[in-house]
Order: structure tokens, then sequence, then C-alpha cells
């Protein structure tokens, strides 16, 4: 009892700050993104694609690794369930980048002074953007603002 007490002290709940940190630079975004599609990680090939120490690599592992994004398994690095989440939701991100001024042109349509209709601006939703997650996002209720 006392050494599964001792094994939960260690526990820290991860935050979506401590996850953005992890993949807060370029070079860590692109070790996370070769672990999710890789079945196989050649790190020396890819520490010198990135140019990049084996210092600089193994500390940006850490960081994704604490952050809880990836565990080693097998001598390798996989990813967690929150890892695969986490990827899930960047591949969103993703998407919403491709609709970049599809967004902002609806965005304009939304202010108060621009269309009043709501059916006119889901018709202009639904005939440009293809994606049933973001039109969900933007049809579903306002988001609260911090005015």
């Amino acid at each position: 009892m006392v050494n599964q007490q001792a094994g939960q002290a260690n526990l820290k709940m991860i935050s979506i700050v401590d996850i953005l940190s992890a993949l807060s630079d370029d070079k860590a975004f692109t070790i996370y993104n070769t672990i999710v599609l890789s079945d196989r990680q050649d790190y020396k090939t890819l520490i010198k694609h990135m140019g990049i120490t084996q210092h600089q690599y193994y500390s940006r592992l850490l960081k994704i690794t604490k952050a809880g994004l990836i565990r080693r398994e097998n001598g390798k690095y996989v990813t967690t369930n929150l890892g695969n989440v986490v990827y899930k939701a960047i591949l969103l991100v993703g998407t919403g980048l491709k609709y970049y001024w599809v967004l902002k042109s609806i965005e304009l349509l939304q202010a108060p002074s621009a269309i009043d209709s709501k059916e006119a601006i889901s018709k202009l939703v639904d005939s440009l953007i293809d994606d049933h997650d973001i039109k969900k996002i933007l049809m579903g209720p306002p988001n609260a603002s911090t005015s």
C-alpha cells in the first residue's frame, strides 16, 4: 500500500500548457510527428536532417514524454492515448488553417453590421467548407467572448 501511494504521489496532472510547451518549437513538433507517423525511427538520420545535436534531440524527447504524449516501449517511442488525441486535435487545427481565408471571410459576414441571416451564413459555410468538424464548430453555439 505504501508503494502504491508513493507511485501515485509521483503522478503529476498534465496541463494544456505542458503539452503546448512540449510541442512549441518546430524541431520538437517534427520529432513528435515522426513518432506518430512512423513505425521505425532512425534517430541519427532525423537528427542529421533536422540539424540538431543528440542532446537537443533527447531533451525534446524528454519534454514530449513528460507531457504524456509519448512513451518508450520495447526500445522505441510510441504515442500514448493522450498523444493520439492531441494528434487528432493538431489535424483539426491544420484543417482550420487550410480554410484560413474562408474563415476570415465568414467572420466578416458574421460581424454585426454585415449579413444578419444565420441561414445565409449557414449556406455559405456549407458551400465553402467540406470538413464536418469545422462546420460543426462554426455553426455551433458562439463561444464566450472575453471583452
